[in-house]
């Protein structure tokens, strides 16, 4: 009985979630598709040499849009999206094919920047949760100065070192895996380095913090009660509690690449989803940019939904509300 009833409080809250989802796409879909509508007049002028008269911007508005109410519209923009029918850039490139040649590149830089992020932040976060010490300065120290930074400040001054000074890593550009495994690791560090300096030192100030609380609760100082070590009572009754709270950090770094770096990836000249979305702000490709912000909405959504699930099986606090 205890199962079943476990089951289906899973089941719920996967509906729950789907249905989220689902809402979150409609509420941007709709958002994207009204600035699309809009933004006809602006994209006319700006694809159309300076000599085109207004006929010829009414026939580009008329190319791009569809017959038919709004809501007819709408609904067929909506279906097209599910449906991969993306359209074509304002160059005349397929949308579906530009995004899928730069999603890998993106994806990556994503996984080994949060990576590098909690290979950064974890330890420091451990070594530092006692405070007043000096590696509890030293922490605090580095999240104030990293958080207060711009990130395209950051990736200069990685820019200078490792590549003028020390010459280790190339400054700019991406080589891809079929071409050479070393040399994609090697463009893809220095854009992991700096967004995963921005996502470790926000990991530090709220994770250390996690780690802070729980390290005072009774279980821990029952621990301490039955003789345990320092490390141990760090790791059994500090750490393990706080593991919810890193995996939401985990997963806010990770949808934050994926969807928010594009300035990090220009200053690369990294061609991933977020140099592409500058691209198509700059070039006012409205359908490209639409696209792109409602992929990113799908994506966070998505990364959220499997946290959920993710603290569901590993939080035994969770457990015991089903």
């Amino acid at each position: 009985m205890v199962a079943h009833d476990c089951y289906l409080f899973r089941m719920k809250r996967l509906a729950k979630r789907l249905l989220s989802i689902l809402l979150t796409i409609v509420v941007v879909s709709l958002i994207v598709f009204l600035l699309q509508e809009y933004a006809l007049g602006d994209s006319a002028s700006y694809i159309l040499s300076e000599d085109a008269g207004g006929s010829a911007a009414d026939i580009f508005r008329d190319a791009v849009s569809a017959d038919g109410s709004m809501m007819e519209r709408y609904i067929s923009f909506l279906q097209a999206f599910l449906s991969g029918r993306w359209g074509n850039t304002v160059s005349g490139q397929d949308i579906a094919g530009t995004i899928a040649d730069r999603a890998g590149a993106t994806l990556s830089l994503a996984v080994l920047s949060v990576l590098l992020s909690v290979l950064i932040s974890v330890p420091v976060s451990l070594v530092s949760v006692r405070p007043g010490g000096f590696s509890d300065r030293a922490a605090s120290f580095f999240s104030v100065i990293i958080l207060s930074l711009p990130s395209f400040l950051i990736s200069f001054f990685l820019i200078i070192l490792f590549s003028f000074l020390l010459g280790i890593l190339p400054p700019a550009g991406y080589v891809h895996p079929s071409v050479s495994v070393p040399g994609w690791i090697r463009t893809l560090m220095l854009p992991a380095l700096s967004l995963s300096l921005l996502y470790a030192a926000m990991i530090i100030r709220i994770f250390r913090k996690a780690l802070r609380e729980n390290i005072d609760k009774p279980y821990a100082r029952a621990l301490y009660a039955a003789g345990a070590s320092y490390p141990e009572v760090l790791m059994k009754g500090a750490f393990k509690p706080s593991l919810p709270v890193l995996y939401t950090l985990i997963a806010s770094s990770f949808s934050s690449a994926v969807a928010g770096a594009a300035v990090t990836e220009t200053v690369f000249a990294f061609p991933g989803l977020g140099s592409l979305m500058v691209t198509a702000a700059l070039s006012r490709d409205a359908v490209l940019s639409g696209t792109l912000v409602m992929l990113a909405a799908l994506a966070v959504s998505s990364t959220y939904m499997i946290l959920e699930f993710v603290l569901f099986m590993t939080d035994p606090r969770s457990r015991r509300e089903a």
